[in-house]
């Protein structure tokens, strides 16, 4: 049956779908209750899910069993199994979970949970692809830190087996944009629906269901960045940007209705209503040249009314109510300055005061006659509109500006939400100052937009009518969160970034390998055959990068520290004992980036790439420095070693955009740099050929996402461009594969781990984690000298942590 046959039909009473003798006569009953209808329904269209998931199901079951299952409250992962979830077409299992977590609390949905990580930014991946992300997600979720057990592990028809993982990404994500979204608000729709409204940075307006859906068609403003929302009754939404236009929106009908203001040349620096004592409402609109002007709500004509002289430059403002019929004052900022002006005094500006910093957001509260504010030093402040009195200081938060800010109510409590720098968000009591909950974590870039949806007792387990955070981040996510508690869906804490990861080598068990990880609160050696971990006591400064070497038989780690100081470590001291501190490298002033070692005329050589913009060798049978070259002009990002038919050749990469090839005992440079054209060039790796020569490739991983080979001999690129289509590329890894296949590993940010086979230039898979990855590491199968194993092996760490796997592209 074809999906233009129709919706499928379920069997109907008092006939068998599997060929036995009962009937459904005796559930006559229940199909007058639409739950247990559904219940019936996702049970008989289960049944028609094969085992295999590289088959794929019939259409309707991939578009319709899980709201099936939902609607009859058993959404959980019998009824809604394995292999119908990589054809799985609604993009809405995510918010069908949300939407069913009470009933569903008791029932296995382990497959669920790890599809909804990863649907949001799973995109137009195929089939192959989507059921390895799956395994992948799901072995990090179930299995965190669990000794190696390849045999429980594998799943039919993924391309990968998991071995080990410490990975805990958040769940809360609605919705991921193309775009940057710039602006974000909340409206309430004349038929009672709450919506969520963002722009972009492309002049696009979204409208999005509380669950992250989205609820119309996007509005299209073809002019500049969508920075200012500001909703009204009537289904009416009021936008302006960086063109100087303020657009009015009919949001239900999709219709633009005017164009009231536009100046071009400006921008639209603020976008408020406000109200004085005795006076109709009005729309504000600042420009960046100190232009003020007022339209009137309805008609959004400009109106006559008193207004503030502004400086010539831009300006946030809000209005902040002054309680009963008392009206609104107004809070002006521009730059480290702050105003307030009332309208019911004489000499308009009652009071001023300046900050550290240059002022980034202003927010009304709850409390009559409050406001807060932010600014880049990290101040969050809260004040009384008519004395300018500050009542309360919020602590520093630990890092960078505070970028934006939302004003709720936690508890009953008058409260502020703030984005900040370091991608977190934070909530404070808007009386005493105090942090409400801990930081939220989950955002891999600043939050930029912020507001509230109203919750329900299902979603957040605590009383009905506690509001929900909104975030929209630079990172394109739009996220939820539980303001004073853990992000809505999150299941274990955050753990800190990894700074630096790698395969160090074979642990205790035959095949497991024995795994490097360092993130801001220390750094150890994992034994994923054991799954204990080895302590490395490295000192206080943060690990930037991880090397293993060979030195006269003797196994090594080299560890480079955020101090600029490179340590070696002897691994050879049994099992579970802790590394032998050996001696300590100077000579780089900033942080190591990227070490390589290799073996060269008897000996065992270090190089060493630094933020510093320097390339250094190292002798590491002697200790000591072998040479140094500052070519690279800013920092090098990334070093590697090529065996060629003349030998060893180093390649680094660096933030000037060229490759550059050295020779590895002079380290005299081999040739011209390489000018990319991808500007800074993040990532190297070496590519073999399969040619009789034993001919070698560069590989150059750019910030503009693509990858590029060139011949080291020429200087010339080699067929075409690779662009992995979310982002920059900021690791990159060459192996074969059990048959000797040339694959060529990339990711970056977008959390994507993207597979091409180089002989061809054809993509051969995505593995989607739905989290930023900044490293990758591999044990090849074919690796002479390296440990026997049947599969390359491939590590991949970022924000969320670690994960290693064997990747399997030739069988099923």
């Amino acid at each position: 049956m074809s999906d233009a046959d129709g919706p499928y039909r379920a069997p109907r009473p008092g006939r068998s779908d599997t060929g036995d003798s009962k009937t459904w006569a005796d559930d006559s009953k229940a199909w007058a209750d639409t739950k247990d209808a559904h219940r019936l329904i996702a049970e008989a269209l289960s049944r028609l899910v094969a085992a295999d998931p590289t088959i794929p199901p019939h259409p309707y079951l991939s578009r319709h069993l899980a709201q099936h299952a939902a609607r009859g409250e058993v959404l959980d992962d019998a009824h809604v199994p394995l292999a119908v979830l990589p054809w799985e077409s609604s993009a809405n299992v995510r918010t069908l979970l949300r939407q069913s977590d009470a009933v569903s609390a008791a029932r296995r949905q382990e497959w669920l949970e790890a599809w909804a990580r990863i649907e949001p930014f799973i995109g137009g991946a195929g089939p192959d692809s989507r059921l390895t992300s799956l395994h992948l997600a799901h072995h990090a979720a179930t299995r965190p830190r669990t000794p190696l057990d390849t045999s429980a592990a594998r799943v039919s028809g993924s391309r990968i087996t998991p071995l080990w993982s410490d990975w805990t990404a958040q769940d809360n994500v609605l919705a991921v944009s193309e775009t940057r979204l710039e602006s974000l608000t909340r409206t309430t729709t004349t038929d009672g629906r709450s919506l969520l409204v963002s722009g972009d940075n492309h002049g696009t307006i979204r409208m999005w269901e509380p669950h992250g859906v989205p609820a119309m068609a996007p509005l299209h403003t073809y002019g500049g960045a969508v920075q200012h929302l500001l909703p009204l009754p009537g289904d009416l939404l009021l936008s302006a940007g960086t063109d100087g236009s303020v657009r009015v929106w009919h949001l239900t009908r999709g219709q633009l209705l005017a164009e009231p203001v536009h100046r071009p040349g400006t921008w639209v620096s603020a976008l408020t209503l406000f109200a004085a004592k005795d006076a109709p409402e009005v729309v504000l609109v600042a420009h960046s040249d100190g232009r003020l002007g007022a339209l009137d709500p309805v008609t959004f004509r400009p109106v006559d009314t008193p207004l503030p002289s502004l400086d010539p430059a831009p300006a946030l403002l809000s209005g902040v109510g002054l309680g009963g019929a008392e009206g609104m004052a107004l809070a002006v900022a521009q730059g480290r300055r702050v105003r307030v002006w009332d309208p019911r005094r004489a000499g308009g500006y009652t009071h001023e005061h300046e900050h550290e910093g240059a002022v980034r957001a202003l927010v009304d509260l709850a409390a009559p006659g409050r406001y807060a504010l932010c600014d880049d030093s990290g101040y969050i402040g809260f004040r009384d509109a008519s004395t300018g009195r500050e009542t309360a200081v919020a602590p520093a938060p630990p890092a960078g500006p505070v970028v934006a800010l939302t004003a709720l109510t936690v508890g009953g409590r008058a409260a502020v939400a703030s984005g900040g720098s370091d991608h977190t968000l934070r909530v404070w009591d808007a009386r005493t100052g105090a942090a409400i909950g801990g930081p939220l974590e989950g955002h891999t870039a600043p939050p930029v937009a912020l507001t509230t949806l109203p919750g329900t007792s299902r979603e957040l387990s605590a009383p009905a009518g506690q509001e929900l955070l909104v975030s929209a981040g630079a990172d394109h996510t739009l996220r939820r969160w539980k303001p004073g508690g853990p992000s809505v869906g999150a299941g274990r804490a955050v753990r800190r970034p990894v700074t630096a990861a790698a395969l160090a080598g074979p642990g205790s068990t035959a095949g497991a390998p024995l795994i490097a990880v360092a993130d801001e609160s220390g750094t150890a050696l994992w034994d994923t055959g054991t799954g204990r971990p080895v302590p490395l006591p490295a000192g206080h400064a943060t690990v930037t990068a991880f090397a293993s070497a060979l030195v006269r038989g003797e196994p090594l780690l080299v560890t480079a520290h955020s101090d600029a100081e490179v340590q070696l470590w002897s691994l050879d001291r049994g099992a579970h004992a802790a590394p032998a501190w050996l001696a300590g490298l100077l000579g780089h002033s900033l942080p190591v980036r990227s070490m390589a070692a290799f073996p060269h005329d008897g000996r065992t050589l270090l190089v060493t790439g630094g933020a510093d913009g320097t390339v250094r060798l190292w002798d590491l049978d002697r200790v000591c420095a072998l040479a140094c070259r500052e070519d690279h002009l800013l920092s090098v990002r990334d070093v590697a070693v090529l065996d060629t038919a003349q030998g060893p050749r180093i390649v680094s990469a660096g933030t000037d955009g060229t490759v550059r090839l050295w020779d590895p005992v002079t380290l005299r440079p081999v040739g011209a740099p390489l000018h990319c054209e991808q500007r800074v060039v993040n990532a190297v790796a070496a590519v073999a050929v399969d040619e009789p020569d034993g001919a070698v490739l560069v590989a150059s991983g750019g910030e503009d996402g693509t990858i590029r080979l060139w011949d080291p001999g020429t200087g010339r690129p080699v067929g075409r461009r690779l662009d992995i289509g979310d982002g920059p590329v900021a690791a990159l890894a060459f192996f074969r594969t059990a048959t000797g296949r040339p694959c060529l590993a990339a990711t970056g940010p977008g959390g994507t781990i993207h597979l091409w086979d180089t002989d061809t230039g054809s993509h051969l898979l995505r593995i989607v984690t739905g989290s930023p990855l900044g490293a990758l590491d591999v044990l090849d199968a074919r690796q002479p000298g390296g440990p026997h194993l049947a599969h390359p092996v491939l590590l991949a760490a970022g924000v969320a942590g670690v994960c290693v796997f064997d990747v399997r592209m030739e069988g099923r």
